[in-house]
Formats: structure tokens, sequence, C-alpha cells
């Protein structure tokens, strides 16, 4: 049994071995440089110094960071929470196979499902570029009001946050309604059998029945939804940068600009970090919320 085990755990060497270089190792790696004044430019480019907590101490005093927390917390719950979880845990439950609930139009629940998959598997530049089209003052959305008599929008301008809301969820629905229709089909045909003898129908056994059992599959997505969603960098970039402003410049974007744009290499790197912590921390909440209680 012990050399079974050697066994296996030689196999897992190069994964170890791929999994320090390419995520661990970095990570270290920032969080050192988050206690240097490391720059791309000046002498601290050539020779960068260790500073402690100076960092951090400039990160509590700086209210564009705290603006940039608060615009992430928007655009998590908006495009990840409520939009990509709930829109497919519903998709999920109208297309399921074993319920049906489209029967007469079973080709539409099939087309919305397809649909969502294609946008997920869609590289992050193509997704900016066709809500670029869509959502641009000489897009597809204003000519289409043009046509029907209506003022033009500048909607990247007057409506920045919902627009890159509205694209993210488009973008990430996808995992959602795979992860969701796989966790309905494994729930055991007998409990919604008892459930239906025993008087539970409709929303009342989706309600009861259905939602707790899946109280496993939602936490792991609400995770991994909520860590992939704090990390979007290229699409709100593509459709605002940020702007107009700061409106809608979320912390990668913030930390971008302070290491590309302003070249604080080790400031941008501490902004990061807190991209990190609160991930964590959210990560934590979920657990002590649904993970307890199933």
């Amino acid at each position: 049994m012990k050399r079974k085990s050697k066994g296996v755990f030689a196999l897992l060497i190069p994964a170890l071995i791929i999994w320090f270089i390419f995520m661990l190792g970095p990570a270290l790696w920032g969080i050192y440089v988050s206690f240097t004044n490391e720059a791309l430019t000046g002498p601290a480019a050539a020779h960068p110094r260790f500073v402690g907590l100076q960092n951090y101490k400039r990160l509590f005093r700086d209210p564009l960071f705290y603006g940039s927390v608060y615009r992430s917390f928007i655009f998590v719950a908006g495009s990840a929470i409520i939009g990509q979880a709930g829109l497919g845990l519903l998709l999920a439950a109208l297309t399921s196979q074993r319920r049906r609930l489209w029967p007469k139009i079973r080709f539409a629940g099939r087309l919305a499902t397809t649909l969502a998959w294609l946008a997920w598997v869609v590289p992050e530049t193509v997704i900016g570029w066709c809500w670029i089209s869509f959502l641009d003052y000489d897009g597809v959305l204003n000519e289409f009001l043009r046509f029907l008599g209506f003022k033009p929008v500048y909607w990247l301008v007057h409506y920045g946050m919902l627009s890159i809301i509205l694209a993210n969820i488009w973008w990430g629905t996808g995992w959602s309604v795979m992860l969701f229709k796989a966790a309905l089909e494994s729930i055991p045909r007998e409990i919604e059998e008892a459930a239906e003898v025993d008087g539970a129908a409709g929303w009342k056994k989706f309600r009861y029945i259905t939602l707790p059992l899946l109280r496993g599959p939602v936490m792991v997505n609400l995770i991994l939804i909520t860590i992939w969603t704090y990390g979007v960098f290229g699409l709100p970039l593509m459709l605002t940068g940020g702007g107009p402003g700061h409106r809608t410049e979320l912390m990668t974007i913030y930390a971008y600009k302070l290491g590309f744009k302003y070249f604080e290499i080790g400031y941008g790197t501490t902004v990061s970090i807190g991209i990190l912590l609160i991930s964590l921390l959210l990560t934590l909440g979920y657990y002590k919320l649904l993970g307890r209680r199933g």
C-alpha cells in the first residue's frame, strides 16, 4: 500500500512542479514585491528597496483604492452573483431534459443553452469587440434606435457600469448553465417522485426539494465565478478603460494603471494582493453561509 502511494505521489511531482513555477511562485513573488518600491522607471527600477508596510499604509489612505473596491463589489454582485449564477440556474432549470419546462418549444431551450455555451468559449477579446460594436454610439443598438425614431445614447459613457456588467453576464453565464444542468440531472428521481406523491409540484418542489440539494454546486459555482469575476480585466478595459473618469475603474484596472501607466509596480502589486484577500474573504463567507448548512 505504501509503495502504491509513493508511485501516485511520484506521478504528481511534474504537476506540482508546474503549479509551483506558474502559480505559487508568482504569487509569493508578488507578495514580496508589495513590500518594495519597485518601479518600471527611475532609480527604483534598477535598485528596488524593501519599504516594509509603506505600500499598505498608503493603500488604506488611498480614496481611489476604496472607490475601486466599491465598484468591484457592484460589478461582482451584478454580473457574477445575480447575473451569471441566477441566470445560469434559471436557464438550467428551464432547459433541463428531465423537467422539460418547455416541452412544446424544446428548440428554444436548446438554442438558449447553445448560445450560452458559445459565449463562454469565445475569447475575451472577441467578446469585447462584439460588445463595442453593439454599444458604441454608431453601433448596432443605436442604429436600431434610430430606425425606431429614438435618439442614440452614449451607452459606454452614461451607462458604463451597466454595460460591463451585462457584457460579463453574457460572457460567463455558460459555465453556470453547464454546472447547474449537470447538478440537476444528478438528483435521484426517487426523491422528486416522492415529493410529487406528497403533493409538491412546480415552484414548491423546486424551492423545498431541488434547491437544498443544489447547495453544494451553488457554493462551488459562487466561489469560482467570484474569483474569476474579480480577476476580469480585458473586457471592462476594452469597453470603458475604467472611465469616464473613474466610474468603471475596477480593482484590476486600477492595479494595471498603477503598474503600467504610472510605473509603480510595488504599489500596483499591493492592490492586486487586495484582490486576493477580498476573494479569500468572500470564499470563506460562502462556506460559512452555505457549507455549514449543508
